[in-house]
């Protein structure tokens, strides 16, 4: 999810995949829309929008969620209209890439996990504070 929202903000396609059709795509839109509009205003709020999104199997943070909804709120009212959502919807469909990278192997999560500990703690004890772990 992080990686398609970065080629979002860069605005740059990871593949050439062919789109969906623009009808199928309104329409899977509109369903996943009506199914996460809780209180039926028409409107996605934040939480709505990151349900959608997991929903979506688009594993997403309240953060996450909340820059995509500043990113496609055309209208600046804090919250995803249905053509809005429809916009975004097809932003990530042109952005998914065509196959999935395999997992990393335990050795690679752990190079990671290690390196990104190491750069969080600041004060080099060796453990992360409430603050250093917040952000990592």
């Amino acid at each position: 999810f992080q990686q398609l929202c970065l080629q979002l903000e860069q605005a740059k396609p990871l593949t050439a995949s062919p789109a969906p059709s623009s009808a199928d795509m309104s329409a899977e839109a509109k369903r996943v829309f009506e199914a996460h509009d809780a209180n039926l205003t028409g409107k996605l709020s934040g939480r709505e929008l990151r349900e959608a999104l997991d929903s979506m199997k688009l594993d997403s943070t309240s953060p996450d969620a909340m820059a995509l909804l500043r990113r496609f709120d055309a209208d600046g009212s804090g919250t995803l209209s249905l053509s809005e959502f429809q916009q975004l919807c097809l932003q990530l469909e042109q952005a998914k890439p065509l196959t999935a990278s395999p997992a990393p192997s335990s050795a690679d999560m752990s190079a990671e996990a290690k390196r990104v500990f190491e750069a969080h703690d600041a004060n080099l004890t060796g453990k992360l504070s409430g603050r250093e772990l917040r952000e990592a």
